[in-house]
């Protein structure tokens, strides 16, 4: 199976393409949000909101995405994956958000959101939870890719009363291998601050890993990586150390024995090389009993490779 990071290619491709579409619409759902006499103002960031793990609490950077007309509806909150960020999203939120209103929070240790020692998807899932309660959302639409799909699962099981729907897009409730992600954590790790000092420099240590780590080799995953890069201060973006030391959870799905939640359930899976396989559907369905699943032509970016349908099936999901 091809590691997930691979297709990137065809993400970074379909996303800059699709954002280049715009649908502002002000007299109904709007891609900006409203603040009083202050006016419309960027979206971005207004939302950023406390959220609590066990242990401490971070603040969650957040795009937002009101729809004014429809607020009385459970807004939708999707999650990205491993080495992403809530840019991931961005063109399918500005669409989905015609029709409800759309959060895309950065996961902790990744995009804006603060670091932390603890980088296991229970903290995330509650970090989620928390960031509902700041927010005074007492029940969401929930969506997750990837990573981000085994921290809504965790939300869903553990608070099934707050998770009106749930969309979980290639990844199963299951315990993967995934060791080209480890790899790729380990180089990023390894690299010195003098790697990091430009991108050039960042390329040729990337480049030179390849030998060890074959993903390494393709042009558009390193380049896809260097977007975590901050050559100013010389590190990455993501907290590569607490997401290296924490990876074993990343790779396991850790629920309660018995765990269930049967709200309506949507698994959108990538037939051509996705993680999330026709063979996992009945595990998938020991957890979320009130599930469906639909395979797409595609692989694990499923939502980049095929923007409009995945969009619409999401869309159609949420208005059932």
């Amino acid at each position: 199976m091809m590691s997930p990071l691979c297709e990137v290619i065809r993400m970074r491709l379909l996303e800059r393409i699709f954002s280049s579409h715009r649908c502002i619409d002000f007299q109904g759902c709007s891609l900006l949000t409203k603040q009083g006499a202050a006016g419309w103002a960027s979206a971005r960031g207004l939302a950023s909101a406390t959220a609590n793990s066990s242990n401490s609490s971070v603040t969650l950077n957040m795009m937002r995405f009101d729809c004014p007309t429809k607020m009385n509806d459970p807004p939708l909150i999707i999650l990205h994956g491993l080495f992403g960020s809530s840019s991931n999203f961005r063109s399918i939120a500005k669409k989905l958000s015609e029709q409800r209103s759309v959060y895309l929070p950065d996961l902790r240790n990744h995009g804006d959101s603060p670091w932390h020692a603890d980088a296991s998807p229970q903290a995330m899932a509650n970090d989620v939870v928390k960031l509902m309660d700041n927010l005074e959302l007492p029940r969401i639409a929930l969506c997750g890719h990837s990573l981000g799909g085994k921290v809504a699962m965790l939300v869903a099981l553990q608070h099934p009363e707050r998770v009106a729907r749930l969309c979980v897009v290639d990844i199963a409730p299951i315990k993967y291998t995934m060791e080209g992600n480890r790899s790729i954590l380990e180089v990023l790790h390894a690299m010195s601050p003098e790697s990091l000092s430009s991108r050039k420099a960042a390329d040729a240590a990337l480049i030179e890993a390849s030998e060890k780590v074959s993903a390494l080799k393709i042009q558009m995953v390193r380049q896809f990586l260097m977007q975590n890069l901050l050559v100013d201060q010389r590190r990455w973006r993501v907290n590569v150390e607490a997401l290296l030391r924490d990876y074993p959870s990343m790779q396991d799905f850790i629920a309660s024995p018995g765990s269930q939640a049967d709200m309506p359930t949507f698994f959108i899976g990538g037939e051509k090389e996705g993680m999330l396989e026709s063979s996992h559907f009945e595990t998938c369905r020991r957890f979320f009993p009130n599930s469906k699943l639909h395979m797409m032509q595609t692989g694990h970016w499923v939502h980049a490779e095929q923007p409009a349908e995945f969009i619409r099936l999401l869309s159609d999901f949420c208005a059932e």
